[in-house]
Protein backbone atom coordinates (compact mmCIF):
# COMPACT_ATOMS: atom_id res chain seq x y z
CA UNK A 1 0.00 0.00 0.00
CA UNK A 2 1.11 3.52 -0.74
CA UNK A 3 -0.39 6.62 0.86
CA UNK A 4 -0.32 10.19 -0.39
CA UNK A 5 -1.61 13.19 1.52
CA UNK A 6 -3.14 16.32 0.05
CA UNK A 7 -5.22 19.18 1.32
CA UNK A 8 -7.61 21.33 -0.64
CA UNK A 9 -9.09 24.10 1.45
CA UNK A 10 -10.42 22.49 4.60
CA UNK A 11 -10.56 19.01 3.08
CA UNK A 12 -7.84 16.50 3.96
CA UNK A 13 -7.34 13.90 1.24
CA UNK A 14 -5.66 10.54 1.80
CA UNK A 15 -4.98 8.64 -1.41
CA UNK A 16 -4.59 4.87 -1.04
CA UNK A 17 -2.85 2.88 -3.78
CA UNK A 18 -2.37 -0.86 -4.11
CA UNK A 19 -3.57 -3.26 -1.41
CA UNK A 20 -5.19 -2.29 1.87
CA UNK A 21 -4.90 -5.35 4.07
CA UNK A 22 -3.92 -6.42 7.57
CA UNK A 23 -0.29 -5.46 6.96
CA UNK A 24 -1.14 -1.84 6.18
CA UNK A 25 -3.92 -0.97 8.65
CA UNK A 26 -1.53 0.27 11.33
CA UNK A 27 0.22 2.64 8.92
CA UNK A 28 -3.09 3.96 7.57
CA UNK A 29 -4.56 4.54 11.02
CA UNK A 30 -1.41 6.37 12.15
CA UNK A 31 -1.58 8.71 9.13
CA UNK A 32 -5.34 9.15 9.54
CA UNK A 33 -5.05 10.04 13.22
CA UNK A 34 -2.32 12.58 12.42
CA UNK A 35 -4.78 14.26 10.07
CA UNK A 36 -7.37 14.46 12.87
CA UNK A 37 -5.04 16.65 14.95
CA UNK A 38 -5.97 19.65 12.81
CA UNK A 39 -9.70 18.90 13.33
CA UNK A 40 -10.68 18.68 9.65
CA UNK A 41 -14.34 18.98 8.76
CA UNK A 42 -13.95 16.50 5.91
CA UNK A 43 -11.47 13.69 5.28
CA UNK A 44 -11.70 12.19 1.81
CA UNK A 45 -10.24 8.75 1.18
CA UNK A 46 -9.30 8.64 -2.50
CA UNK A 47 -9.61 4.98 -3.49
CA UNK A 48 -9.27 5.38 -7.26
CA UNK A 49 -5.92 3.54 -7.20
CA UNK A 50 -6.91 0.94 -4.61
CA UNK A 51 -6.84 -2.55 -6.13
CA UNK A 52 -7.68 -4.71 -3.12
CA UNK A 53 -9.14 -4.40 0.37
CA UNK A 54 -9.68 -7.16 2.91
CA UNK A 55 -11.81 -7.28 6.06
CA UNK A 56 -8.98 -5.75 8.11
CA UNK A 57 -8.87 -2.76 5.77
CA UNK A 58 -12.63 -2.35 5.94
CA UNK A 59 -12.53 -2.64 9.73
CA UNK A 60 -9.83 0.01 9.83
CA UNK A 61 -11.95 2.37 7.71
CA UNK A 62 -14.89 1.85 10.08
CA UNK A 63 -12.66 2.58 13.07
CA UNK A 64 -11.38 5.76 11.43
CA UNK A 65 -14.90 6.83 10.44
CA UNK A 66 -16.06 6.49 14.03
CA UNK A 67 -13.07 8.49 15.30
CA UNK A 68 -13.84 11.26 12.83
CA UNK A 69 -17.56 11.28 13.65
CA UNK A 70 -16.70 11.64 17.35
CA UNK A 71 -14.91 14.86 16.39
CA UNK A 72 -17.90 16.02 14.30
CA UNK A 73 -16.06 15.36 11.05
CA UNK A 74 -17.18 13.68 7.86
CA UNK A 75 -15.47 10.94 5.84
CA UNK A 76 -16.06 10.50 2.14
CA UNK A 77 -14.85 7.47 0.17
CA UNK A 78 -14.00 8.59 -3.34
CA UNK A 79 -13.67 6.64 -6.58
CA UNK A 80 -14.14 3.05 -5.41
CA UNK A 81 -13.56 0.53 -8.22
CA UNK A 82 -16.56 -1.69 -9.09
CA UNK A 83 -15.00 -4.88 -7.68
CA UNK A 84 -14.37 -3.22 -4.30
CA UNK A 85 -17.74 -1.48 -4.38
CA UNK A 86 -19.39 -4.90 -4.67
CA UNK A 87 -17.78 -5.88 -1.36
CA UNK A 88 -19.12 -2.71 0.28
CA UNK A 89 -22.62 -3.36 -1.12
CA UNK A 90 -22.67 -7.02 -0.06
CA UNK A 91 -21.76 -6.01 3.49
CA UNK A 92 -24.28 -3.10 3.35
CA UNK A 93 -21.39 -0.72 4.05
CA UNK A 94 -22.56 1.56 1.25
CA UNK A 95 -25.30 2.61 3.70
CA UNK A 96 -22.75 3.32 6.43
CA UNK A 97 -20.16 5.29 4.45
CA UNK A 98 -20.63 8.30 2.21
CA UNK A 99 -19.37 7.08 -1.16
CA UNK A 100 -19.01 9.19 -4.29
CA UNK A 101 -17.35 9.03 -7.68
CA UNK A 102 -14.18 11.02 -8.34
CA UNK A 103 -16.04 13.26 -10.80
CA UNK A 104 -18.87 14.00 -8.37
CA UNK A 105 -16.41 14.66 -5.54
CA UNK A 106 -14.35 17.05 -7.67
CA UNK A 107 -17.50 18.86 -8.82
CA UNK A 108 -18.88 19.26 -5.31
CA UNK A 109 -15.76 19.83 -3.20
CA UNK A 110 -12.94 20.95 -5.48
CA UNK A 111 -14.78 23.99 -6.76
CA UNK A 112 -12.69 27.15 -6.51
CA UNK A 113 -15.58 29.39 -5.47
CA UNK A 114 -13.48 30.84 -2.64
CA UNK A 115 -10.89 32.07 -5.13
CA UNK A 116 -13.55 33.56 -7.39
CA UNK A 117 -15.20 35.32 -4.44
CA UNK A 118 -11.84 36.74 -3.39
CA UNK A 119 -11.21 38.07 -6.92
CA UNK A 120 -14.67 39.66 -7.10
CA UNK A 121 -14.09 41.54 -3.84
CA UNK A 122 -10.94 43.23 -5.20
Amino acid sequence: MELKLNQVGKIKIIEISGKYDIESTEEFEKIFNQQLESKPQIVAIDMTKLDYIDSSGIGSLIKCLNSLKNKNGKMILVGIKPMIMNVFKLAKLDMFFEITSKVDFDTKYMDDDDDIDALLKK
